[in-house]
């Protein structure tokens, strides 16, 4: 592995990170806020120790780097960014250094869980940051599910590889350039669109900012304690609602669309099972929530309102955003479960949303029911195929053994906080919703609830729950593997 290219791309990323604490700054000076200093101390040294770092190990040739690389820059970029991304926590505010981490690796890996009981206090410097780091994150995220982790090879998204970019399978090329540039437009696009929206539905514009963040990148920190039910305007609720779904579609599939190709949509298998699901889920919802009374339906306005609370809490969970507008903890036991199995579910392959990835439990489904006509016929011969193209065997074994090691990492997760005194539905739920990327899970890290009460070893298991979820669980599991550093 070539350490000083590694080392001089963690530097580049970290001199960047640190200048785009430049627009936090730029708000606590207008606002006056008293963060400057602290936001100001930060850009320094993140700056200054991210030049320092790329300049001393500057290669003296043109970056070439290989798989073995790539996977060294995933995991330590995301590591070194959730780290340093802590400085503003720390000198801004009275975050300690677990808090501060907990916070910045829930931003850059667009999570959303908090550890800010009372987040309207925080100055608005700060609060800019907050959510900047779910754009940047989202920035890394489309690159990372698009063009990176399909070359890895990274459980299944190899499926990917021939559609965005197509590079050669031993290194990374120049296209990969152009394909992120195009992504990245479309990106700050949709971030615009959506600002000037949610501006003219009732917002101000530095409300509209940070919640045009936090959607894009599917990432849930609000400016509010209470979240989107801060802002009871239908208008705003459903604009939301249309940019999360969107923001929760591959972004391949938008850009191709953007080019003309509308129909591309309607022919991915993976986008018709999201929506059929949401779509589904919405309804049982509303059916169950009505019927536990829990809503009324006698006028338009009741069905519309009771329609919007469940829709809105669905597509947020399913696309890992995690904003709220009720306290479904007091929901009933279906819509629960229904929360939780698309918790687990979450997003696209290819877009910022988190969680399994519709794409796997298609297949994983699909391998199931070759399984049972395999048993009813035993000569038949079968391949599973996505899109009209069988499946190589690599991919099949990429995507099953990272559905068993989603579900083995959340298992030990749990055990790790139920062992801290935690009750078994806040344990499990937290660990789901932070390997997931969700946000907010049940019982006393609910939707109107927090992760600050929790104990400081939580807060560390959780944010590499955080990051193992973010980065596809293999990126990180490999810097472990002894035989990794190996020459």
């Amino acid at each position: 592995m070539q350490i000083r290219s590694v080392l001089f791309i963690v530097g580049v990323l970290l001199a960047c990170v640190g200048a785009s604490v430049l627009l936090p700054l730029g708000v606590s000076l207008w606002y006056g806020d008293g963060a400057f200093l602290g936001l100001l101390s930060s850009l320094v040294i993140m700056i200054g120790g991210g030049l320092a770092l790329a300049y001393s190990n500057k290669p003296e040739e043109e970056l070439h780097l290989t798989l073995r690389d790539g996977f060294a820059v995933v995991g330590i970029c995301w590591i070194v960014a959730s780290f340093a991304g802590g400085l503003p926590f720390v000198l801004t505010s009275e975050a300690s250094l677990t808090d501060a981490v907990f916070e910045s690796a829930s931003g850059f890996t667009t999570t959303g869980a908090t550890i800010f009981p009372n987040v309207e206090a925080l100055p608005h410097g700060l609060l800019m940051w907050r959510s900047l780091t779910h754009w940047l994150g989202g920035l890394g995220i489309i690159v990372l599910s698009l063009i990176v982790l399909p070359l890895l090879g990274v459980g299944g998204m190899q499926l990917y590889r021939a559609e965005v970019t197509g590079p050669t399978p031993d290194k990374l090329t120049p296209r990969m350039q152009d394909t992120a540039i195009a992504l990245w437009k479309l990106y700050g696009l949709m971030t615009l669109v959506l600002t000037v929206l949610l501006y003219l539905a009732g917002m101000d514009w530095f409300d509209a900012l940070n919640h045009s963040f936090s959607t894009v990148a599917t990432g849930g920190f609000s400016t509010k304690n209470a979240s989107i039910a801060a802002y009871p305007q239908a208008s705003i609720q459903w604009i939301l609602i249309v940019f999360m779904f969107i923001a929760g579609i591959s972004f391949s599939l938008h850009s191709r669309a953007l080019r003309g190709m509308v129909t591309v949509y309607f022919r991915d298998r993976e986008c018709r099972f999201y929506t059929g699901l949401l779509l589904l889920g919405s309804a049982i919802m509303v059916f169950n929530l009505v019927e536990n009374r829990l809503f009324q339906a006698d006028t338009l306005a009741e069905v519309e309102y009771v329609v919007r609370a469940a829709v809105f809490q669905l597509v947020s969970i399913c696309t890992t955003t995690g904003f709220v507008t009720e306290n479904y903890n007091l929901w009933p036991a279906l819509t629960l479960v229904i929360i939780l199995m698309f918790t687990l579910m979450g997003a696209s392959a290819g877009s910022t949303g988190g969680g399994l990835k519709v794409m796997r439990l298609v297949m994983l489904f699909r391998l199931a029911y070759m399984e049972i006509f395999r048993l009813l016929h035993p000569h038949s011969v079968r391949h599973l195929k996505v899109a009209g193209k069988s499946v190589p065997t690599e991919v099949i074994s990429g995507v099953v053994g990272f559905f068993l090691l989603y579900l083995m990492i959340t298992t030990v997760g749990t055990l790790i906080l139920a062992a801290q005194n935690l009750d078994l539905v806040t344990a499990f739920t937290a660990t789901l919703t932070c390997i997931s990327n969700v946000g907010p899970g049940l019982g006393s890290v609910g939707p109107v609830d927090n992760f600050s009460h929790l104990p400081a070893f939580s807060k560390w298991t959780l944010t590499l729950c955080m990051l193992l979820g973010r980065l596809e669980i293999y990126a990180i599991i490999v810097l472990f593997v002894p035989e990794y550093w190996r020459d």
